[in-house]
């Protein structure tokens, strides 16, 4: 967002202030924007008409003098379109500033592949889903925010494995999309993605951080000192490639060992599949037997229906993502370790409680005896929610 003029570098100010804080006072922003008080009230008293500010009450009192007026959001004031391209399909949906989710639609008969048609065919999609918004809405849309899985540089706004092609050496995925939507599009990996979301919406005070993103695959997302870690080419966090096992299995990536292998949404499912072919009953057989693909969501409703092939081997999966953990613990030294992904909707019993069994059994006691480990919080839209806050995070530079 460029600041054309001083109102705008005020409005920019206080927004970035409120994201960080959550309120904000004329005397705070008149000192980072070197302004006076009485100039910078004029644009206060502005950005209240314009119902983009409204006041929230007065400041605790802290001595002599008049109290200063505190101000918050309109929430309503911007609103931010997130895309989720996922394993099961193409999510969209809009957002307000508080990261509120407004509206969603899931595209469950797309699909990705890494081909110039499917690109765009995502930009079909989200062109009829914002135009079937409220014109109130649709005035309102800041920008866009595009969750990608693989590796993301979103400072660049480039992708290293979707929708990366030969022409795009000079152009960015990021700006091609700009140009399409006619609204700054901004790019970011899925798990640094609900990372931060997760972060700034629930966890702010968490200055350390770990975001375990499990689900086909897995991921790692950092937050360390207040920010969200991206490494020299924003790669960070490719926990699921690091070299864990002699087992011999070939990952994704196309080499052996990876922590995927045994670890992941895939490795259940592989894992699942020998069992039942080795004559084990589950309740996912039948599948099975009619040479039907047994998917993501059949592993976790069987396990809902309390099925015990599935709980073994997801809650055994579980303990060894704890084991792994418990080194990450040792080696950051986090405040607390957040669990999202699919799997992390499945029972605590057979997740979240065997993750941290395995923690405290494999960690040094002095690092994580008080370091919680949650469950995210960011609900069933977690995707289209995350990708809307990086939206907003792109267009205030917060």
């Amino acid at each position: 967002m460029l600041i054309n003029n001083t109102f705008e570098m005020v409005e920019r100010a206080v927004l970035e202030q409120i994201i960080e804080k959550g309120q904000v006072t004329i005397p705070t922003i008149a000192e980072i924007v070197d302004l006076s008080t009485t100039t910078v009230a004029k644009y206060f008293a502005q950005m209240v008409e314009d119902g983009k500010l409204e006041e929230i009450g007065k400041e605790n009192a802290s001595g002599k003098g008049r109290r200063a007026i505190v101000y918050g959001i309109s929430t309503d004031s911007h609103y931010f379109v997130g895309v989720d391209i996922n394993h099961a399909g193409l999510d969209v949906g809009v957002v307000d500033f508080s990261g509120k989710l407004i509206d969603s639609h899931s595209f469950t008969d797309f699909r990705f592949e890494n081909s110039h048609e499917n690109l765009n065919e995502v930009c079909v999609k989200v062109d009829r889903y914002i135009e079937s918004l409220d014109s109130q809405i649709r005035e309102k849309i800041v920008s866009l925010g595009l969750s990608l899985g693989g590796r993301v540089d979103s400072h660049n706004g480039t992708s290293a494995t979707k929708y990366n092609f030969e022409e795009m050496q000079k152009s960015s995925l990021a700006s091609i999309l700009t140009e399409h939507f006619g609204i700054p599009v901004f790019i970011e990996n899925d798990t640094k993605a609900l990372t931060y979301a997760d972060y700034i919406i629930y966890n702010n005070t968490k200055r350390n951080l770990l975001f375990v993103n499990f689900s086909w695959g897995i991921g790692l997302g950092m937050v360390i000192n207040g920010e969200l870690y991206y490494g020299r080419q924003g790669y960070s966090g490719e926990l699921g490639h690091i070299h864990y096992y002699d087992n011999n299995i070939v990952c994704h990536c196309g080499k052996k060992g990876c922590m995927e292998t045994e670890v992941s949404g895939l490795a259940i499912q592989r894992k699942l599949i020998e069992r039942i072919t080795m004559g084990e009953a589950s309740l996912l057989s039948s599948k099975l037997l009619r040479e039907e693909k047994i998917t993501e969501d059949d592993i976790l409703y069987a396990t809902g229906q309390e099925d015990p092939l599935c709980i073994e081997l997801v809650s055994e999966t579980s303990r060894e993502l704890g084991k792994q953990l418990a080194g990450m613990i040792n080696l950051f030294n986090p405040d607390c370790i957040v669990l999202g992904g699919k799997f992390a909707t499945i029972s605590p019993a057979y997740f979240q409680q065997q993750v941290e069994v395995a923690i405290k059994q494999n960690s040094l006691r002095l690092l994580s005896y008080d370091v919680p480990v949650t469950l995210t919080r960011l609900g069933p839209n977690s995707g289209i929610i995350a990708a809307g806050i990086c939206a907003r995070k792109g267009s205030f530079s917060y």
